[in-house]
């Protein structure tokens, strides 16, 4: 593995200031000084030190949050994100995102330093499904069933949607599923059909869903069997 993601999934400094640290030979492999933060080293084998400290490794974290209105699905901006809700531990872990959600958008956000896994969840060819809560500006016509499961059409960017699922649940509410992850989908789905979205939450990503114990701005990490369901 890449020696700065082995420094980084052990939580003693971001991927930019171990890749900046490297080069001034704050790296030590087997008692060697290693500049180049990409080097490939095994965690079982090699014995590594980062500014005089040993190098633990651990496996890798599989986070689920419950994600709340005004956060971004970020790393790394001047606004709030979704790392600045983590304790200290988690912050310094290297961390991607999978999935991300709208700036004001709530519900499941699955965070972890597994390059696999959150390709896995993101990739289109995936085909994961992703179930959202959409209430709506205007009542939903049944109409919209139909339309949904055919495709629609985004006029923005010139493209027809996969089909989606659309199961009405109340006069302005509906529970949306979807297998891509493009900008603003289920609203675009909803505005390309004459109605707004006025609020929007994920609670599913493929069989795992959101922990109905988790407040906003909550979250733990995914058990065992929870991490397999995204194990092909």
């Amino acid at each position: 593995m890449r020696l700065d993601k082995m420094i980084g999934n052990s939580g003693l400094d971001t991927r930019k200031n171990i890749k900046r640290n490297a080069k001034k030979g704050a790296i030590l492999v087997n008692g060697e000084v290693i500049k180049d933060s990409s080097y490939q080293v095994d965690p079982e084998v090699d014995e590594v030190y980062y500014m005089g400290q040993f190098v633990d490794y651990f496996e890798n974290i599989y986070i689920m949050m419950n994600k709340p209105q005004g956060y971004l699905s970020a790393t790394e901006d001047k606004d709030p994100t979704v790392i600045d809700l983590l304790d200290d531990f988690y912050r310094v872990l290297d961390l991607s995102i999978a999935g991300r959600l709208d700036k004001d958008t709530t519900g499941l956000l699955l965070l972890s330093t597994d390059g696999k896994f959150i390709h896995r969840v993101t990739s289109p060819n995936s085909n994961i499904e992703k179930t959202y809560i959409a209430k709506t500006r205007d009542p939903i016509d049944e109409s919209l069933i139909d339309l949904f499961k055919e495709g629609v059409y985004i006029k923005e960017d010139d493209y027809t949607a996969r089909s989606a699922k659309l199961e009405i649940i109340g006069k302005n509410e509906a529970k949306v599923t979807v297998t891509e992850g493009k900008f603003h989908l289920v609203k675009r789905l909803f505005s390309n059909s004459g109605n707004e979205v006025v609020d929007l939450k994920r609670v599913a990503i493929g069989d795992l869903k959101l922990d109905s114990h988790l407040g906003l701005g909550e979250y733990r990490e995914l058990s065992d069997d929870e991490v397999s369901y995204f194990v092909e």
